[in-house]
Protein backbone atom coordinates (compact mmCIF):
# COMPACT_ATOMS: atom_id res chain seq x y z
CA UNK A 1 0.00 0.00 0.00
CA UNK A 2 1.04 3.38 -1.03
CA UNK A 3 2.28 5.61 1.68
CA UNK A 4 -0.56 8.68 1.67
CA UNK A 5 -1.20 11.29 4.15
CA UNK A 6 -4.13 13.29 5.31
CA UNK A 7 -4.95 16.81 4.45
CA UNK A 8 -7.33 19.16 6.75
CA UNK A 9 -8.47 21.87 4.92
CA UNK A 10 -10.82 24.72 3.43
CA UNK A 11 -10.47 25.92 -0.16
CA UNK A 12 -11.19 29.51 1.69
CA UNK A 13 -8.71 29.08 3.49
CA UNK A 14 -4.99 30.70 1.40
CA UNK A 15 -2.56 28.55 3.25
CA UNK A 16 -4.90 25.54 2.81
CA UNK A 17 -5.59 26.19 -1.05
CA UNK A 18 -1.54 26.63 -1.52
CA UNK A 19 -1.16 23.06 -0.15
CA UNK A 20 -3.68 21.52 -1.85
CA UNK A 21 -2.02 22.46 -5.54
CA UNK A 22 1.87 21.65 -3.76
CA UNK A 23 0.28 17.84 -2.99
CA UNK A 24 -1.71 17.46 -6.12
CA UNK A 25 1.26 19.22 -8.45
CA UNK A 26 3.89 16.62 -7.08
CA UNK A 27 1.88 13.58 -7.19
CA UNK A 28 1.90 13.31 -3.61
CA UNK A 29 -0.95 10.87 -2.34
CA UNK A 30 -3.06 12.72 -0.28
CA UNK A 31 -6.99 11.58 1.25
CA UNK A 32 -8.77 14.96 1.47
CA UNK A 33 -10.39 16.02 4.68
CA UNK A 34 -12.37 19.27 4.24
CA UNK A 35 -12.95 21.36 7.34
CA UNK A 36 -15.75 23.98 7.09
CA UNK A 37 -14.62 27.16 8.56
CA UNK A 38 -17.77 28.83 8.02
CA UNK A 39 -19.02 25.77 10.69
CA UNK A 40 -16.49 26.15 12.92
CA UNK A 41 -15.49 23.00 12.20
CA UNK A 42 -12.07 23.50 13.17
CA UNK A 43 -12.32 24.52 16.80
CA UNK A 44 -14.73 21.47 17.81
CA UNK A 45 -13.21 19.38 21.24
CA UNK A 46 -12.56 16.32 18.74
CA UNK A 47 -10.86 18.40 15.98
CA UNK A 48 -8.34 19.56 18.34
CA UNK A 49 -7.93 17.19 20.30
CA UNK A 50 -7.77 13.99 17.02
CA UNK A 51 -5.77 16.62 14.46
CA UNK A 52 -4.72 20.17 14.95
CA UNK A 53 -4.53 21.13 18.92
CA UNK A 54 -3.78 25.02 17.38
CA UNK A 55 -7.55 24.73 16.18
CA UNK A 56 -6.60 26.02 12.57
CA UNK A 57 -6.46 24.85 9.25
CA UNK A 58 -4.80 23.49 7.03
CA UNK A 59 -2.79 20.29 8.87
CA UNK A 60 -1.83 17.36 7.69
CA UNK A 61 -1.91 13.89 9.76
CA UNK A 62 1.21 11.30 8.36
CA UNK A 63 0.40 8.09 10.11
CA UNK A 64 0.31 9.03 13.93
CA UNK A 65 2.65 12.51 12.89
CA UNK A 66 0.06 15.78 12.84
CA UNK A 67 1.88 18.95 11.89
CA UNK A 68 -0.09 22.22 11.44
CA UNK A 69 1.31 25.58 10.11
CA UNK A 70 2.00 25.46 6.08
CA UNK A 71 5.26 26.70 5.88
CA UNK A 72 6.61 23.35 8.07
CA UNK A 73 4.36 21.59 6.34
CA UNK A 74 5.79 22.28 3.40
CA UNK A 75 9.02 21.61 4.41
CA UNK A 76 8.43 18.65 5.99
CA UNK A 77 6.86 16.90 2.60
CA UNK A 78 9.60 18.01 0.98
CA UNK A 79 11.84 16.22 2.98
CA UNK A 80 9.58 13.07 3.17
CA UNK A 81 8.39 12.72 -0.31
CA UNK A 82 9.79 12.69 -3.66
CA UNK A 83 9.81 16.65 -5.09
CA UNK A 84 11.02 18.78 -7.77
CA UNK A 85 13.83 20.51 -6.36
CA UNK A 86 12.86 24.01 -7.13
CA UNK A 87 9.92 23.82 -4.36
CA UNK A 88 12.70 24.09 -1.86
CA UNK A 89 16.11 24.31 -3.83
CA UNK A 90 19.12 22.59 -1.81
CA UNK A 91 20.81 25.72 -3.17
CA UNK A 92 21.72 28.03 0.19
CA UNK A 93 21.13 31.43 -1.33
CA UNK A 94 18.05 30.10 -3.31
CA UNK A 95 16.38 28.19 -0.34
CA UNK A 96 17.43 31.39 1.77
CA UNK A 97 14.91 33.63 -0.67
CA UNK A 98 12.56 31.52 0.04
CA UNK A 99 13.09 31.14 3.84
CA UNK A 100 13.01 35.18 3.32
CA UNK A 101 10.03 35.53 1.56
CA UNK A 102 8.18 32.73 3.97
CA UNK A 103 9.08 34.83 7.01
CA UNK A 104 7.99 38.70 5.36
CA UNK A 105 4.70 37.32 4.30
CA UNK A 106 3.07 37.21 7.54
CA UNK A 107 2.93 40.40 8.98
CA UNK A 108 2.98 42.20 5.83
CA UNK A 109 1.44 40.59 3.25
CA UNK A 110 -0.54 37.90 4.53
CA UNK A 111 -1.90 40.38 7.16
CA UNK A 112 -2.61 43.26 4.85
CA UNK A 113 -4.77 40.80 2.36
CA UNK A 114 -6.80 39.54 5.24
CA UNK A 115 -7.43 42.64 7.31
CA UNK A 116 -8.64 43.64 3.87
CA UNK A 117 -10.59 41.05 2.84
CA UNK A 118 -12.18 40.69 6.65
CA UNK A 119 -13.30 44.00 6.94
CA UNK A 120 -14.86 44.56 3.48
CA UNK A 121 -15.87 41.26 2.51
CA UNK A 122 -16.33 39.43 5.56
CA UNK A 123 -18.06 41.65 8.00
CA UNK A 124 -20.97 42.31 6.09
CA UNK A 125 -22.02 38.59 6.27
CA UNK A 126 -21.46 38.72 9.61
CA UNK A 127 -23.55 42.18 9.84
CA UNK A 128 -21.29 44.53 10.67
CA UNK A 129 -21.40 47.41 8.23
CA UNK A 130 -17.73 48.43 6.84
CA UNK A 131 -16.50 51.95 8.14
CA UNK A 132 -15.20 53.91 5.28
CA UNK A 133 -12.65 55.65 6.88
CA UNK A 134 -11.19 51.89 8.05
CA UNK A 135 -12.13 50.62 4.28
CA UNK A 136 -9.56 53.41 3.15
CA UNK A 137 -6.70 52.86 5.15
CA UNK A 138 -6.72 49.45 4.96
CA UNK A 139 -6.57 49.78 1.10
CA UNK A 140 -3.89 52.02 1.51
CA UNK A 141 -1.94 49.18 2.93
CA UNK A 142 -3.03 46.63 0.62
CA UNK A 143 -1.68 49.20 -2.16
CA UNK A 144 1.46 49.91 -0.82
CA UNK A 145 2.19 45.97 0.01
CA UNK A 146 1.73 45.09 -3.29
CA UNK A 147 3.30 47.69 -4.76
CA UNK A 148 6.58 46.76 -2.84
CA UNK A 149 5.85 43.24 -4.09
CA UNK A 150 5.54 44.18 -7.46
CA UNK A 151 8.49 46.60 -8.06
CA UNK A 152 10.97 45.29 -5.52
CA UNK A 153 10.06 41.45 -5.53
CA UNK A 154 9.00 41.17 -9.05
CA UNK A 155 11.36 43.87 -10.28
CA UNK A 156 11.74 44.05 -14.27
CA UNK A 157 15.31 43.83 -14.49
CA UNK A 158 16.15 41.37 -12.40
CA UNK A 159 16.15 38.70 -15.05
CA UNK A 160 14.07 36.16 -12.30
CA UNK A 161 10.35 34.79 -12.84
CA UNK A 162 10.05 33.82 -9.86
CA UNK A 163 10.73 34.76 -6.00
CA UNK A 164 13.50 32.93 -5.82
CA UNK A 165 15.51 32.73 -9.02
CA UNK A 166 14.08 30.99 -12.38
CA UNK A 167 11.69 28.40 -11.39
CA UNK A 168 8.57 28.31 -9.56
CA UNK A 169 9.20 27.26 -5.61
CA UNK A 170 6.70 27.29 -2.67
CA UNK A 171 7.24 30.54 -1.65
CA UNK A 172 5.29 31.86 -5.07
CA UNK A 173 2.64 29.94 -4.20
CA UNK A 174 2.27 30.60 -0.76
CA UNK A 175 1.72 34.06 -2.40
CA UNK A 176 0.07 33.73 -5.35
CA UNK A 177 -2.42 32.22 -3.22
CA UNK A 178 -2.69 35.01 -0.68
CA UNK A 179 -3.14 37.30 -3.72
CA UNK A 180 -5.82 35.82 -4.45
CA UNK A 181 -8.00 36.18 -1.44
CA UNK A 182 -8.08 39.89 -2.20
CA UNK A 183 -10.34 38.98 -5.50
CA UNK A 184 -13.16 38.45 -3.61
CA UNK A 185 -13.29 41.49 -2.00
CA UNK A 186 -13.31 43.20 -5.41
CA UNK A 187 -9.32 44.37 -5.15
CA UNK A 188 -7.71 43.86 -8.28
CA UNK A 189 -3.90 42.98 -7.77
CA UNK A 190 -2.49 43.10 -10.90
CA UNK A 191 -4.46 46.77 -11.74
CA UNK A 192 -1.22 48.66 -12.14
CA UNK A 193 1.13 45.90 -11.55
CA UNK A 194 2.51 44.59 -14.81
CA UNK A 195 5.09 42.42 -13.04
CA UNK A 196 2.93 41.15 -10.59
CA UNK A 197 0.47 40.06 -13.05
CA UNK A 198 3.06 38.36 -15.40
CA UNK A 199 3.97 36.50 -12.55
CA UNK A 200 0.87 35.50 -11.11
CA UNK A 201 -0.02 33.82 -14.45
CA UNK A 202 3.13 32.02 -14.30
CA UNK A 203 2.06 30.44 -11.27
CA UNK A 204 -1.13 29.68 -12.28
CA UNK A 205 -0.31 28.01 -15.69
CA UNK A 206 2.72 25.80 -13.86
CA UNK A 207 0.24 24.51 -11.61
CA UNK A 208 -3.13 24.01 -13.31
CA UNK A 209 -5.88 22.02 -13.88
CA UNK A 210 -5.00 22.13 -9.62
CA UNK A 211 -4.81 25.98 -9.30
CA UNK A 212 -7.95 26.60 -11.13
CA UNK A 213 -9.36 23.62 -9.06
CA UNK A 214 -8.15 25.20 -5.60
CA UNK A 215 -9.63 28.69 -6.56
CA UNK A 216 -12.91 27.70 -7.82
CA UNK A 217 -14.63 29.15 -4.58
CA UNK A 218 -12.82 32.56 -5.29
CA UNK A 219 -13.44 32.65 -8.70
CA UNK A 220 -17.08 31.92 -8.01
CA UNK A 221 -17.06 35.04 -5.19
CA UNK A 222 -15.01 37.35 -6.83
CA UNK A 223 -16.39 39.86 -9.58
CA UNK A 224 -16.19 38.88 -13.12
CA UNK A 225 -14.41 41.83 -14.33
CA UNK A 226 -11.24 40.65 -12.03
CA UNK A 227 -11.43 37.00 -13.19
CA UNK A 228 -13.58 34.88 -15.47
CA UNK A 229 -12.03 31.32 -15.68
CA UNK A 230 -13.59 28.15 -16.88
CA UNK A 231 -14.00 26.04 -13.94
CA UNK A 232 -15.11 22.47 -13.32
CA UNK A 233 -18.51 22.38 -11.33
CA UNK A 234 -18.33 20.91 -7.98
CA UNK A 235 -18.54 16.67 -7.82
Amino acid sequence: MSRSVKLYYDLMSQPSRALYIFLSTNKIPFDRCPIALRKMQHKTDEYRRQVNRYGKVPCIVDGSFRLAESVAIYRYLCREFPTDGHWYPSDTVRQARVDEYLSWQHLNLRADVSLYFFHVWLNPLLGKEPDAGKTERLRRRLDGVLNFFDQELLSAGSGQAFLAGDRISIADLSAACEIEQAKIAGYDPCEGRPALASWLTAVRERTNPYYDEAHKYVYRLSPDHIVTPVVAEDE
